[in-house]
């Protein structure tokens, strides 16, 4: 069954707050564990058993955020990436190797069609660069 708050209600997230958080959950995720979250914060429910990712976008501009910057790791990328939600990548490069088996920047089932992108910005700061991609 899906879970709810990972984090504690308690946390600085809801505690100490300027603006009431969001929550995005599902309708499967436990019913008081959806109620604790409606006494701190604006739920949306996103779908019944995985959050629907446009759906949740959806929610997000009804509410006045038309603009949203997602920096989720390579599993939330490669979600938004597969169901189309991708208008602009930022990369950013650092002048460091690393080795390992982290994930690429996307991850997940391999995208059917994936649109070409066009470098809109490059930025350079202490050897760091700062790319801006667009679809093409």
């Amino acid at each position: 069954m899906p879970q709810l708050l990972p984090f504690p209600c308690d946390s600085p997230f809801f505690t100490a707050a300027n603006a009431q958080p969001i929550v995005v959950t599902v309708a499967e995720a436990p019913v008081l564990e959806r109620e604790k979250a409606a006494d701190l914060a604006d739920v949306i429910i996103a779908g019944e058993r995985d959050v629907d990712l446009a759906v949740t976008l959806d929610a997000l501009a009804a509410r006045g955020f038309s603009r949203v910057l997602a920096e989720g790791g390579p599993s939330l990328n490669g979600q938004l990436a597969a169901a189309g939600l991708l208008d602009e990548l930022c990369l950013t490069l650092s002048p460091l190797l690393a080795g390992g088996d982290a994930k690429r920047i996307l991850a997940g089932p391999g995208l059917v069609t994936v649109p070409g992108w066009r470098l809109r910005s490059l930025c350079e700061q202490d050897g760091f660069l700062f790319l801006r991609y667009r679809p093409t």
